[in-house]
């Protein structure tokens, strides 16, 4: 049986693995977290869940319509909203009737989905290895050889890699030196910070509907306001905010060492932009992302080499940013990997 590792158990390298493995492939991924998701994050925060990375999934091509009707049966993935809101220089304006279409989320947080493909891999008596981090790559006697924190050794005839591609290039810098062009393609990958907020408030306080989903336009600091709460109102006990800051904000703040200094100037925009209590919540935590968005995408669904041994990037930086083109890569690798070692 062929075998191939992937590193990161985000939606692109399950759904490879997810592929991978109905075509007769023994999958083994490497997480270097405690557990699967990548930037389909949710927290557990005061009995509810939070998504603090992407925020929800829009859907274009009919493979991946299919894949999400199909978590729609099972209660994974819900219609949460068509209509955002856009914060200009002159305020909130509606959407136009092209704006309007629909948004899908996930009443149980974002993970909940990369949760579902992991299960499933379990189940198939495949490996997940959490709280791993590939630390050097090698190869040897036709194998890659990944080294990790725990100093272990994991080998495999061929590897998909979904990290982002500024983690990518330290790591196979070396061994990619005979494919200038696959090095040369990764590294034209640009991405962006972002500062997520999650806020809690008192429940007397009055949430305009119009407040479920805003994207900011031209904004110095922030990017996305977001009722989450909304993605599950049964199981609600007060408004629960989301607030994405904007690249250049985050850049500036990258370094802080206080993520609640870093923080502050969001909730004080958010204040004065909307309603003066958003402010002040009950609660709130600050995540860092210093690889958030893919300012500059490879132009393909993933990116594959035989030299010196197979390999194939993939994730949503490569045809797209967002959850639709994380699977559309997870999808194309196994495809492409399929290729290199048949």
């Amino acid at each position: 049986m062929k075998d191939v590792m992937i590193i990161g158990a985000g939606l692109a390298g399950l759904t490879c693995a997810r592929q991978l493995r109905h075509a007769g492939f023994k999958v083994t991924i490497v997480e270097k977290s405690a557990g699967v998701g990548g930037r389909m994050a949710t927290r557990r925060l005061q009995g509810t869940w939070v998504d603090h990375g992407a925020q929800y999934i829009t859907v274009r091509n009919d493979g991946f319509e299919r894949f999400i009707n199909k978590l729609e049966e099972k209660g994974i993935v819900q219609k949460w909203t068509r209509n955002f809101h856009y914060l200009t220089e002159n305020g909130l304006r509606p959407p136009t009737a092209d704006e309007m279409y629909p948004r899908y989320c996930c009443p149980a947080g974002m993970t909940a989905i990369p949760k579902y493909l992991a299960n499933e891999h379990l189940a198939n008596d495949q490996k997940i290895i959490f709280n791993t981090r590939i630390v050097a790559v090698n190869c040897d006697a036709g194998k890659w050889q990944l080294i990790t924190d725990q100093r272990e050794l994991l080998e495999a005839t061929a590897v998909v890699a979904t990290m982002p591609a500024p983690q990518f290039l330290p790591l196979f810098e070396s061994v990619l030196a005979p494919a200038p062009n696959f090095q040369q393609a990764v590294r034209s990958v640009k991405f962006s910070p972002s500062i997520t907020i999650m806020a809690g408030y008192t429940p007397g306080n009055t949430v305009l509907p119009e407040w479920q989903a805003i994207k900011c336009l031209n904004d110095p600091i922030l990017s996305w306001i977001g009722l989450d709460s909304s993605k599950h109102p049964d199981k609600a006990i007060q408004p629960v905010f989301v607030f994405q800051s904007t690249a250049e904000f985050a850049k500036h703040s990258m370094e802080e060492s206080d993520l609640e200094l870093a923080g502050k100037p969001i909730l004080n925009r958010v204040g004065k932009l909307l309603t003066k209590w958003l402010s002040s919540p009950e609660w709130w935590q600050v995540h860092r992302w210093r690889y958030a968005i893919a300012e500059e995408v490879l132009g393909a669904a993933c990116l594959s080499t035989s030299i010196p041994l197979p390999l194939v990037c993939a994730g949503d930086w490569c045809a797209g940013s967002n959850v639709e083109a994380a699977y559309q890569s997870g999808l194309a690798a196994a495809e492409s990997l399929m290729e290199l070692v048949k």
